[in-house]
């Protein structure tokens, strides 16, 4: 899969990108922010595993094709060492631009790895959250969540 995406600064531009690309209905471009790896999975919010690009792609083209999905970060941390990020956020999901409340709360970790093409995503991990669980986080910093 050739590559035209520019280099990122940082893992934190690499997940802000990641979710403009998610509200912008741009799955070709969420799609580019990750390794060029086979290796590649995301976890979605029901426990679905998805294993390499053309799964991720099938899977965003189909979660954005009625509507964008908006993600609010609520709390975040972050641990990055030698050429690996991850980041454990909590997450308010808006499917729909008309949407203010939640329609669902996920505790994200975003697992970033930095080569010759910059910072790429190589894993995402999301598990549903509560209403409580999330009062809890937010009171609760510098928790890990995964």
């Amino acid at each position: 899969m050739p590559r035209f995406a520019r280099l990122f600064d940082s893992a934190e531009d690499i997940v802000e990108a990641f979710r403009e690309a998610m509200k912008l209905r741009d799955a070709d471009g969420a799609l580019r922010l990750w390794l060029d790896e086979d290796s590649v999975t995301c976890v979605m919010p029901d426990g679905q595993r998805l294993i390499g690009h053309e799964h991720l792609r099938q899977a965003f083209a189909q979660l954005l094709a009625l509507q964008p999905v908006l993600i609010d970060v609520i709390e975040t941390s972050s641990h990055t060492s030698m050429g690996v990020a991850i980041f454990d956020v909590t997450e308010a999901l808006r499917f729909g631009d008309d949407r203010i409340e939640a329609d669902l709360y996920v505790h994200t970790t975003y697992v970033l790895m930095q080569n010759h093409e910059g910072w790429r995503l190589a894993h995402i991990h999301c598990s549903p959250a509560n209403a409580s669980q999330v009062a809890t986080v937010s009171t609760a910093p510098g928790q890990a969540l995964h």
